[in-house]
């Protein structure tokens, strides 16, 4: 069984290619692009896509589909995430921006691949049903609406469905599961546990806390808040610090991660992200706004420190006076992770939806399942 990741650059992609592997799939990653913070993809076809534009006068168009047949002639099964298929232009249907092209859904489907659709960031923000959520939310801080996400609940309506006729499944996870009709819950903010090193116990560390928070866009994070807070409390007297890193490579965020007391990953947006999942799974101890109807894995066991832009203040101030919960977050961490978010959690999930939505024959199910049963044991 050979699988295909793609073709959206983040870094979970590669996590979700580990999970695979572990269930015995030839699985591989695809991208035609990669950001500074993720460039650890199996095939990267930028630089072969704008030889071929340059050397040879060729429209990237016409590579793009020359990718699909390659895919087609070579995986059997699909995982993409909404915003982009391997064929560009995105959708066109609801958005001009976002969506799978619905011919290459049709292609799928018409080949008989098995096409598994991930809600990603963006790709599923409408701005009226966000809004509707609450006070706090990720519209709330957009400085410009309409250029991030879908934000047209209409034409973002009508993506979604399209995605969900065409797909074999509709995957999706946090707050997108509120937002995205008739998605199937994998928790795949996916870490590979056995690669990150817990920091030393936060309840060693003297001094002054050191607040961590890296975002790559602060008005969705709620950072201004966060800033206001810390501004706050330093004038106040108290000993408290900001880190704050913005665009820089993976590696460096991991590695700042370990100099920290306590991350704090968003305010208004209601559901954490890969980020603190790492952090979580460093040991690092994550403050966070979580949304009422959040589908976080094991809410109640969930070691995050819940904060919003009214409590974020009177949190760090109690968190400076007694970093009791510092430590018992920090420890709570590895392995909340290693049971929901690490690459093991997440082929047991993906062995699920398999077995619940492929027509597999019954030596692959079988084979499916016992890799299933071992990373339970």
């Amino acid at each position: 069984m050979n699988s295909l990741w793609g073709v959206t650059p983040i870094v979970n992609l590669t996590s979700g290619v580990a999970a695979d592997r572990a269930l015995g799939v030839n699985a591989r990653s695809l991208v035609f692009t990669t950001y500074h913070t993720s460039s650890n993809f199996d095939f990267v076809c930028s630089e072969i896509q704008a030889r071929l534009v340059a050397e040879r006068g060729e429209d990237w168009f016409l590579f793009r589909w020359l990718m699909l047949i390659w895919a087609i002639a070579n995986f059997d099964f699909f995982h993409l995430y909404n915003d982009r298929g391997i064929i560009e232009p995105a959708g066109g249907y609801g958005s001009p921006r976002f969506g799978i092209a619905v011919r290459e859904m049709e292609i799928y489907r018409q080949a008989g691949k098995r096409l598994y659709t991930y809600a990603y960031g963006a790709d599923h923000r409408t701005r009226e049903k966000n809004m509707a959520l609450g006070k706090w939310n990720f519209c709330s801080e957009c400085p410009d609406p309409g250029v991030y996400c879908v934000c047209d609940d209409a034409g973002g309506a009508a993506m979604l469905q399209v995605i969900r006729e065409y797909s074999t499944a509709v995957v999706a996870h946090g707050l997108a599961m509120k937002l995205i009709p008739g998605a199937r819950n994998v928790p795949y903010l996916t870490v590979d546990v056995d690669k990150v090193s817990p920091g030393p116990p936060r309840s060693r560390r003297n001094g002054k806390l050191v607040v961590g928070h890296f975002p790559n866009h602060g008005y969705f994070k709620g950072t201004k808040y966060l800033q206001g807070a810390i501004e706050s409390l330093q004038a106040e007297g108290h000993e408290v610090e900001l880190l704050q890193l913005s665009g820089r490579p993976h590696d460096e965020i991991l590695a700042a991660m370990q100099t920290i007391d306590v991350l704090v990953d968003q305010l208004i947006s209601g559901s954490f992200g890969l980020t603190a999942v790492e952090a979580m799974a460093s040991g690092c101890p994550v403050i966070c706004y979580l949304h009422d109807g959040v589908a976080v894995a094991e809410r109640e066991a969930c070691p995050v420190i819940e904060a919003n832009p009214d409590t974020i203040k009177q949190v760090l101030h109690q968190l400076i006076l007694d970093r009791a919960r510092l430590s018992d977050a920090g420890a709570a961490g590895p392995h909340y992770v290693r049971r929901n978010y690490s690459v093991e959690a997440l082929g047991k999930h993906l062995a699920d939806l398999y077995l619940a939505t492929a027509d597999l024959p019954m030596p692959l199910k079988a084979r499916v399942g016992e890799s299933a049963r071992l990373l339970n044991s």
